[in-house]
């Protein structure tokens, strides 16, 4: 099969693999599309560390080809949503239906669930990225992290849900739910962001504020009708007009999606006394965050959310059913479709901010 291998920072090629084979609790999927997210440019880059060579990508949907011995919730034939979240269903995290808080999960070690690897190259063992490495043709899943979703569904527009789609839809509707009526403010309009504002506006809020500093990014987010305003962060005093815009008193909801350095900060002090900050995205894990005391005394809470906080074979399939209806408008969140062999276009586009969020098809 053809996948892209990425074995030096900075440098990824497709290659021919082996024909991988599911393991226990596996399922084997014929990738349809797969996302192309941050994370996997920050792998790409070197600011993660990973075993290499690795394929990545963690963002696939596709079509169960084969299952392995013990599954018993798929079937050849079945549309699926692969998930970032694995919970193992049985530590004390996942019992209280927080799976993406799991404690046997470890992220980023190139391996399978068992510790072992699915991908190689002859003699040579390939790593794989998230239990997943859906850069390729084919992709071996644990049955565990896939959500088999409507065959009604077109897969390709779904790629999104694995990851960036879903945390953002997550954090405004599951983490930190926003009431009808509410102001939220978005720092960052990205595809997580967006999809904040997406969950945000799906939940009544009657204030959506966007904040970026890339223009092109808040006319996205404008021409999406995500954003009621918009704030340029690179001209802007971001608190200030959001103090501006509320009546002085501030937003109901924040949500950092960048996690840059000052941003938390910003986003801590646009809301009202009582008000709600979420931190989704984190740009480094350099420096701290400076939370004055009075913030907490007047009762704000500062959370944070790691894949939006959803339960996938409950939520993923709820966010597909909003979007046939009409009600989620995922197609308008991806720019481009990339071919396989495009993969380097799609992340150097994404690094440079020429798209919000690409997708690599398999089925063109």
């Amino acid at each position: 099969m053809r996948a892209a291998v990425c074995r030096e920072i900075g440098q990824i090629a497709i290659e021919d693999l082996d024909e991988p084979t599911p393991g226990d609790g596996e399922i084997k999927l014929r990738v349809v599309a797969t996302g192309v997210c941050r994370t996997d440019l920050s792998i790409f880059q070197g600011h993660l560390p990973v075993p290499r060579p690795i394929v990545l990508g963690h963002e696939g949907v596709g079509v169960v080809e084969a299952v392995g011995p013990g599954v018993t919730r798929f079937a050849p034939g079945d549309s699926v949503v692969c998930s970032i979240i694995a919970g193992c269903g049985e530590c004390f995290q996942c019992r209280r239906q927080s799976s993406a808080l799991c404690e046997n999960v470890t992220f980023y070690t190139g391996k399978m669930l068992d510790g072992t690897t699915r991908l190689s190259k002859g003699d040579e063992e390939i790593y794989s990225l998230s239990f997943q490495a859906s850069f390729a043709e084919k992709a071996i899943v644990p049955e565990r992290s896939a959500v088999r979703v409507r065959s009604d569904a077109p897969l390709h527009k779904l790629a999104g849900l694995a990851c960036g789609v879903s945390t953002g839809l997550g954090a405004a509707m599951v983490r930190d739910p926003v009431e009808a009526g509410a102001s939220v403010v978005v720092i960052g309009t990205g595809g997580v962001g967006l999809s904040v504002l997406m969950g945000a506006k799906l939940r009544g809020a009657a204030r959506l504020i966007a904040v970026d500093r890339l223009p092109a990014k808040l006319e996205k987010a404008r021409a999406m009708g995500l954003a009621t305003e918009t704030i340029d962060a690179s001209t802007e005093d971001v608190v200030a007009t959001v103090q501006s815009l509320t009546g002085g008193r501030g937003a109901d909801h924040a949500f950092d999606a960048v996690g840059a350095p000052g941003t938390l900060e910003q986003a801590i002090d646009a809301v009202r006394p009582g008000g709600h900050v979420v931190l989704i995205g984190l740009a480094s894990n350099e420096g701290g965050v400076a939370l004055a005391s009075g913030a907490l005394l007047r009762q704000k809470t500062v959370t944070g959310t790691m894949g939006g906080s959803i339960e996938p074979r409950r939520h993923i399939p709820e966010f597909v059913d909003l979007f046939l209806a009409g009600r989620l408008d995922l197609a308008g969140l991806m720019d481009r479709a990339y071919r396989l062999e495009e993969i380097g276009q799609a992340l150097d586009d994404l690094e440079r901010g020429r798209v919000t969020r690409g997708v690599i098809r398999f089925d063109d």
